[in-house]
C-alpha cells in the first residue's frame, strides 16, 4: 500500500511520459534502422566468455555506464525507458519510496561489472527512474567478471559482433595467454584467418633457419617481437593510425604488409615497410609523417641531453649501424645523359652493406617506347651495379617527369638527379619542375652536375631552421660512421636568434665528437658567399635545407637556386 498518494500519482504520470518517449524514440529508430537495446548480460557472458568473478563492494557508479541488464534486458531500451506497460504500478511505487519524504528509501542496486560496463542484477527501476531523473550516480553493489576481451561502456551491438569474432580468435590462437595484455582485435574480422596464417609461415621459416622444431609459443612471440612490432612503430610514429580511424592496429598492420607486397611484386624491387606505408597513404589522400623529420629530433635529444658525449657518441653510431641513411636510392636517368653522373653520384653516397640503387626513365607520354634503347639502358644500369656489389634495377615509366619522380621518391631515402644544362638534357625538363619537387618533397634531394665527387668534405649551410638542422644531422652521420670532413658555414643576416642557434649546432657536433670548421659571412649575397666558402675550404659537396617556411632558402630557390647550380660543379644536397 502506498502511504503518499500524491507523489504515488505524479509517479504514474511519469510512467506515462516515459512510456510514451520510449515508443518515440522506438518508432525513430526503426526508420532510422538504429537499435535501442539494452545489451543482455547472458549474451555478453556466453560472447566474450568471463572467466572469473570478483566481489568488489559498494560504490557510487556513473548511470551512463550502465549499458545492459540481467535478465530483463527486453523491459527497457538502451536509455532505461520502460518498454512495458505491465510495468507502471511497480515502476510508479519505485519512484514514490525513492522520493517521497516519507519514505525511508530504497537499497542500493546490484550490478554486474564486465569491462568498464555494467549490467543490472536488482534494480532495474531504480536506474530506469534515475535516469529519468537526471541523476549522474547511483550507489551500487558491484560484482565484477573477467573476460577474454574487454568491452567499454559505449559498446553498441555492432561491436559486440566484432567482439565475439575477437574471442573465437583468440580461442583458434591463444595470444591472449602467450602475450597478455596486448590488443589483436581486428575491425575487418574476415582477416583473422590471414593474421593466423602469418604466425604460421613465421613458424615455418624459423624452423628452416634455425633447423629444429619450433613450438607454436615460441613462433608466437618471436613473430610479435621480429615482424608485428616494427611494422606497429611504423604506424605509430607515422601518424597512420589517426588517419585511418575505420581501422585497428593490427587492421593497419595487414593492410601495410600486404600494400608492400603488391608494390614489390608490381616494380619488381625490394621496398621497405615504412615507404609502402607512407606511398599508399598518400595514394589514398592521406597525409602521414615524413621519414626525415627523424633528424631535428636527434639535434634536440643530443643537444639537450645531460649524457656524457661519449654515450650520445655510442648510441648516434649504433643507431646509424642498424639503421642505414640512405638505403634505398632513386636515380633519374635522362635522355641525353651519357656519363649517368648522377648514378656513380648515387654510388658514392650508398654505403648500406643492403643498400640499393632504383634507376627511373621516364618518357613523354606522347613518345614512342624504343624497347632496343631501353633493353640496353636496363643492360647498362646493371652491369654497373654488378662491377660495384650494389642491387638494383632501372625502372622505365611513361607520364610527367615532376610527377613520376615525386611518386617514386615516397619509396626511396634519397632522390638524385643530374643536371645537364645543354638542350635536350634532364633539365631542359626538369627545370621548371625542380622548385616543385624541391618543396613538396618528402626525401632529401642531391643534385649533380659535371663533376662525381665522395662525400669527403661537406659544406653544411646552416641557419637554425628545422631543415638546416636535418642537413646537418646527415653530415654528422657521414662524419660519425664515414670520417667525412665537416665545414659548419652560416651566412649572418642580422638574424636575433642565429647566434644562439649556431651555439646549439657547434654543441651538436662535440657532443658527438666529431671535428669541424666554423665559417661565418656577414651581408654577402647567399649564392657568392656559399661558392666562395665552398671553394675557400675545397669542400666536395654542399648541403643545406630546403623549404621550410621561415627559411632563407625559401626565398632563393627559383631565379637564385639555377643560378647557384649554373655555378658550382658541386654536388648539391639538400634536406627535405
Amino acid at each position: 500500500m502506498v502511504d503518499d498518494l500524491t507523489t504515488y500519482q505524479q509517479a504514474l504520470n511519469d510512467f506515462r511520459r516515459a512510456r510514451s518517449k520510449a515508443a518515440m524514440q522506438r518508432f525513430w529508430a526503426s526508420i532510422q534502422g538504429k537499435s535501442l537495446n539494452l545489451l543482455p548480460y547472458d549474451k555478453i557472458s556466453t560472447t566474450l566468455q568471463a572467466v572469473s568473478r570478483t566481489d568488489i563492494g559498494l560504490q557510487n557508479v556513473k548511470l551512463k555506464d550502465i549499458i545492459g541488464s540481467v535478465g530483463r534486458a527486453d523491459d527497457f531500451t538502451s536509455d532505461f525507458l520502460p518498454l512495458r506497460d505491465g510495468d507502471i504500478h511497480r515502476w510508479a511505487q519505485v519512484k514514490t519510496a525513492m522520493t517521497s519524504p516519507a519514505s525511508a528509501g530504497v537499497p542500493p542496486v546490484h550490478l554486474y561489472k564486465v569491462g568498464d560496463a555494467y549490467f543490472v542484477l536488482d534494480g532495474n527501476h531504480r536506474v530506469s527512474i534515475a535516469k529519468q531523473m537526471g541523476m549522474e550516480e547511483i550507489e551500487a553493489y558491484v560484482t565484477e567478471f573477467k573476460t577474454r576481451v574487454p568491452i567499454s561502456s559505449s559498446i553498441t551491438p555492432e561491436e559486440l559482433i566484432l567482439k565475439s569474432k575477437y574471442v573465437e580468435f583468440l580461442n583458434n590462437t591463444r595470444l591472449d595467454q602467450i602475450l597478455p595484455g596486448v590488443d589483436f582485435s581486428l575491425n575487418y574480422v574476415e582477416n583473422y584467418p590471414l593474421l593466423e596464417e602469418h604466425i604460421a609461415v613465421h613458424r615455418y621459416y624459423m624452423g628452416i633457419e634455425q633447423q629444429r622444431e619450433i613450438s607454436y609459443e615460441e613462433a608466437v612471440r618471436d613473430w610479435y617481437e621480429k615482424v608485428y612490432l616494427p611494422v606497429v612503430k611504423t604506424i605509430e610514429s607515422s601518424g597512420l593510425r589517426n588517419e585511418f580511424k575505420d581501422m585497428t592496429v593490427t587492421d593497419l598492420y595487414l593492410w601495410v604488409l600486404d600494400q608492400q607486397t603488391l608494390l614489390q611484386e608490381a616494380l619488381g624491387i625490394p621496398i621497405s615497410t615504412e615507404h609502402a606505408a607512407e606511398y599508399m597513404a598518400m595514394h589514398e589522400g592521406k597525409l602521414v609523417k615524413p621519414l626525415s623529420s627523424r633528424g631535428e629530433q636527434h639535434f634536440e635529444e643530443t643537444v639537450f641531453s645531460i649524457e656524457p658525449a661519449e654515450a650520445i657518441n655510442a648510441y648516434l653510431y649504433t643507431r646509424m649501424q642498424d639503421d642505414c641513411l640512405f638505403r634505398d636510392i632513386l636515380v633519374a636517368i635522362g635522355d641525353h645523359d651519357e656519363t649517368w653522373n648522377a648514378l656513380e653520384e648515387a654510388i658514392l653516397l650508398n654505403r648500406c652493406a643492403n643498400g640499393h640503387i632504383r634507376g627511373l626513365h621516364v618518357i613523354n607520354p606522347d613518345d614512342r617506347i624504343d624497347e632496343e634503347t631501353h633493353h640496353k639502358m636496363e643492360v647498362r644500369f646493371e652491369q654497373r651495379l654488378k662491377e660495384v656489389g650494389i642491387e638494383g634495377k632501372l625502372l622505365i615509366v611513361k607520364g610527367d617527369i615532376t610527377s613520376r619522380i615525386s611518386e617514386h621518391s615516397l619509396l626511396s631515402d634519397l632522390v638524385v638527379l643530374r643536371l645537364n644544362f645543354p638542350p635536350g638534357g634532364l633539365v631542359d625538363r626538369l627545370t621548371s619542375g625542380i622548385t616543385s619537387i624541391l618543396r613538396n618533397a618528402r626525401r632529401p634531394v642531391l643534385l649533380v652536375k659535371d663533376k662525381v665527387l665522395p662525400p669527403e668534405k661537406m659544406l653544411i649551410v646552416y641557419n637554425g631552421s628545422a631543415k638546416s638542422k636535418e642537413a646537418l644531422f646527415m653530415g654528422a652521420y657521414y662524419a660519425a660512421r664515414w670520417g667525412t670532413q665537416l665545414v659548419l658555414f652560416t651566412l649572418d643576416e642580422g638574424t636575433e636568434t642565429l647566434e644562439t642557434e649556431i651555439s646549439y649546432a657547434k654543441t651538436y657536433l662535440r657532443k658527438l665528437n666529431i671535428d669541424f670548421e666554423y665559417v661565418i659571412k656577414r651581408d654577402e649575397p647567399f649564392v657568392k658567399a656559399t661558392l666562395e666558402t665552398a671553394a675557400h675550404v675545397k669542400a666536395t659537396m654542399i648541403v643545406m635545407g630546403g623549404y621550410s617556411g621561415d627559411s632563407i632558402f625559401d626565398r632563393i630557390f627559383g631565379s637564385e637556386i639555377e643560378t647557384l647550380l649554373k655555378e658550382t660543379s658541386l654536388p648539391i644536397l639538400i634536406s627535405q
